[in-house]
């Protein structure tokens, strides 16, 4: 039931969305704050749509230390020179903390640099400031100093 429901929203929106291409993106991650931590991020980008949906996985010394999914609202993206872009954008994201086992709930401002120097092949790189809360059972904690930087490839299908 879930697959006929999933095929038909992904139907309804090819309808409604004027595509003319994708990007798949991939992206190293590191994390700066109270706990720093590195990882991965993938991505993926419609051309006629000003989000990008992503999955980080973050590592520590003991493993994977979360889980987490987002949306990018690309508010900016102004040229600064031939095929440097200047972006910057709001997130919200949600995922979860093994290393403290508690569901995280994020809002993130990002800005950063990306351009088209191959043919359909992005490079981008963004930093930004990410505050969490962390909801557990029976507390909630709140990471205020946590500064994500990312730098990675998108791969355009035209």
């Amino acid at each position: 039931m879930r697959v006929k429901i999933l095929a038909i929203v992904i139907s309804l929106l090819s309808f409604t969305v004027p595509l003319n291409s994708a990007g798949f993106g991939a992206a190293g991650t590191f994390e700066f704050g109270r706990e720093p931590s590195g990882g991965l991020t993938v991505d993926f980008e419609l051309d006629g749509l000003p989000f990008i949906f992503e999955a980080e996985a973050l590592f520590c010394q003991d493993g994977l230390k979360s889980l987490c999914g987002g949306v990018e609202f690309i508010a900016g993206n102004i040229n600064l020179y031939k095929a440097l872009n200047f972006f910057y954008c709001p997130e919200l994201g949600a995922g979860y903390d093994f290393e403290d086992d508690k569901v995280i709930i994020s809002n993130a401002i990002f800005a950063g640099l990306n351009g088209f120097f191959l043919p359909q092949t992005e490079f981008f790189i963004q930093a930004g400031w990410r505050p969490e809360i962390l909801l557990g059972r029976g507390n909630v904690d709140f990471r205020f100093a946590n500064f994500p930087v990312r730098a990675g490839l998108r791969f355009w299908t035209k």
